[in-house]
């Protein structure tokens, strides 16, 4: 039987149901993983620990969702909110090393390396809010949500992100 996110979140706050968590960390931990993994510039050792970390406090927090966004929404957030404050904590730069995007058989190995080149132009909030848009779907009021942003700072976010990109790939087509 299938369960929504809401029955299985209810499930877990009332009854305290570990099956019914274990299944929301199913459905969600992969999607997760992935984007602290292109936060986190490919380090998979890092994106494993956040990724654990989200898990540990949306369980802790679970009985503050309110639905008011969707349970993925939700969970974006603390991903973003473990991802800012790993960051915080570390040295500047230290997330910027090793991106891998070879997990994607369709980009050649060129495209990779430029990709993983310019993602390290922008700054935590232009990655995330482009990632968010054009690797996961969101809307940008959905990015909003996520990233507890005003609409305009993450329109302007993507907007800087879009034409740091452009002026990256124009630059390297010149060299």
């Amino acid at each position: 039987m299938k369960f929504s996110d809401l029955s299985l979140i209810t499930l877990v706050v009332i009854n305290n149901d570990h099956k019914a968590y274990g299944k929301l960390v199913a459905k969600y931990q992969s999607e997760v993983r992935g984007l602290l993994i292109k936060l986190t510039n490919g380090n998979k050792t890092l994106a494993d620990d956040l990724a654990q970390e989200v898990f540990i406090r949306a369980f802790k927090y679970l009985r503050t969702y309110r639905a008011a966004a969707s349970f993925s929404t939700w969970l974006y957030r603390i991903a973003y909110n473990v991802f800012i404050d790993s960051t915080s904590s570390s040295r500047p730069g230290e997330h910027l090393e090793n991106y891998d995007f070879t997990d994607d058989s369709n980009i050649d190995a060129d495209s990779v390396i430029d990709l993983q080149n310019a993602l390290k132009i922008l700054n935590n909030n232009e990655k995330t809010s482009i990632l968010l848009h054009y690797e996961k779907g969101y809307t940008h009021p959905e990015i909003a949500k996520i990233m507890d942003m005003p609409l305009g700072t993450v329109k302007t976010n993507i907007l800087r992100a879009k034409s740091k990109l452009k002026k990256y790939y124009n630059y390297e087509q010149k060299r």
